[in-house]
Order: structure tokens, then sequence, then C-alpha cells
């Protein structure tokens, strides 16, 4: 029986303060870790999206999972890619792509971990793809009535990511990364879920909901016998639509998901 590990949205900031003391900082990541493993850890680990606001942060973590973990895939969240200070946007020209470029490359070098961003990984004959995918307001047009203009105006009041992301991702050209390896994957991994059937009561008319979710139904109308794999909302799911397994196994932060663990999927391949 082939399975792999999923979490997300581990915001590892939140659980382990970010401070320049490198080494007191890897031994808090290796007991964070520690703790939210399962108990037999499988091979894969696959994260999908918001690692945390700091690289070198997040490169210590990466490292961590491979003591543990022969492969570790990831894709980005839209937290992965905030600049929450004046030197994070001096460091990365008020850019957040050149902070994702960064992380990229620095897990790049770290041997069994494998950057998802428009890219395919084959692991004993499953194959894994995928990419962060941002929202495109479907839910407020589709299920509230509400124009997109509307609801851009409602995404630059309320939301972080209008404050934090400097140049952000655009549906469209997510939407092409993950149409260069949706047909192959066994297994998808992006940050923003295509599916909001199963959105919690109380937000089912909140317009809100539309900056965490895209419309994903021409994807899930051609993916059976996949398991898609999604994070962003901090509200676990496993549920299935159209033959496709969709597993939410979000972290959250701690006053979230306190005795949150990864969790081991199956991969039963049709």
């Amino acid at each position: 029986m082939q399975t792999f590990d999923l979490i997300s949205d581990i915001h590892l900031e939140f659980w382990i303060p970010f401070i320049q003391n490198v080494n007191r900082m890897r031994s808090q990541i290796d007991s964070f870790i520690d703790d939210i493993l399962p108990d037999k850890p499988s091979r894969v680990l696959v994260i999908a999206g918001d690692l945390g606001h700091y690289n070198e942060q997040n490169i210590l973590m990466l490292t961590s999972f491979r003591r543990y973990y022969e492969y570790v895939l990831f894709t980005f969240g839209n937290h992965d890619l905030y600049m929450i200070s004046s030197a994070q946007r001096e460091r990365y020209y008020n850019n957040s792509i050149n902070r994702s470029g960064e992380m990229k490359q620095h897990a790049a070098e770290i041997p069994g971990v494998f950057p998802l961003d428009g890219h395919l990984m084959e692991i004993e004959g499953v194959t894994y793809g995928g990419t962060g995918m941002w929202y495109d307001y479907s839910f407020g047009i589709q299920e509230l009535g509400m124009t997109k203009a509307r609801l851009h105006e409602l995404w630059k009041r309320t939301m972080n990511d209008v404050n934090y992301i400097i140049e952000s991702p655009i549906f469209l050209q997510e939407e092409e990364k993950l149409a260069k390896v949706f047909k192959q994957c066994n297994v998808v991994v992006t940050h923003v879920g295509p599916d909001w059937s199963n959105v919690h009561e109380k937000y089912r008319i909140d317009p809100i909901t539309s900056f965490f979710y895209f419309d994903g139904s021409k994807w899930l109308s051609q993916a059976r016998g996949k398991i898609w794999c999604y994070g962003h909302t901090h509200s676990r799911n496993d549920y299935a639509i159209e033959g496709c397994r969709l597993v939410n196994n979000a972290l959250g932060y701690p006053n979230e998901n306190p005795f949150s663990k990864l969790v081991s999927i199956e991969i039963v391949q049709v």
C-alpha cells in the first residue's frame, strides 16, 4: 500500500518565533515537527502551501522534515508571498514573486525537496503535480450574485493579501500552470481549493468566502481517480466529488487546531 503524508497552512512563525539565533530556532523547529508527525510517517510528505512568512525559517523546517521523509513536496500559499516588514520589501525589491523565487532556489538545494509550481514529480509510479492557484471570486459571483468589481472592492478593504503581497499571482497564469500538469497527475496539489460545496454553514452567505476558493468544476469533471490536496481554509475535510478525493489537512494557527498532526493518505490508483 502506497501512502503519502499531508499538511498545509503551517504558519510556522506563529508556532515558533522567528529569532536571530539559528541554532536555537532549528532545535525548536525539530521539536515542533516531532510533535506533529503521524505514528508511522510515509516516505513522501506533501505540503499544500502556507509554510510561513520567513524563507530562512521555512528552509529550516523543510530540512527538518527530511529527517523523516525521503521526499518533501510543497506548493506556495498566499502567506508564502507575504512581505511583512520594510526589510523584506527592500530585500525582495517590492515584489513578492522574488520572495517565492528565492524560496524555490534554496529549497531545490535540499536533497529530496521539490517545489510544485507547475511541475511534476513521479515517485514509485505515482505522479504528483500542482501549483499554488489563486481565488477567482467565483463563489460570490455564482452563489451570492455579486459583481466582480464589488467583490474586488471588498477584497481591498478586508484581506491582508492586499497589504502584504506586492505583484500578486494572476489567476489565469496559475491556471496555466495547473493545466500543464493536471492530466498526468495522480495527486494534485494546490493551496487554494477548487470546490466550496463543503464550506461551513456560517460561511455560506459570507462574501469573504470568495477569497478562499476558485471554481474548479471543469477540472473536477476530469479528475476521477485523482487525489486533490488543498489548504487555505483552516477547516479540515476529506470527501469526494466526481470520483475525485479532496483532502484538506490544514494545521492552522495555535488557537485553532492545537493538537493537529499530519495525516497519511492511501493512494488507490484506478
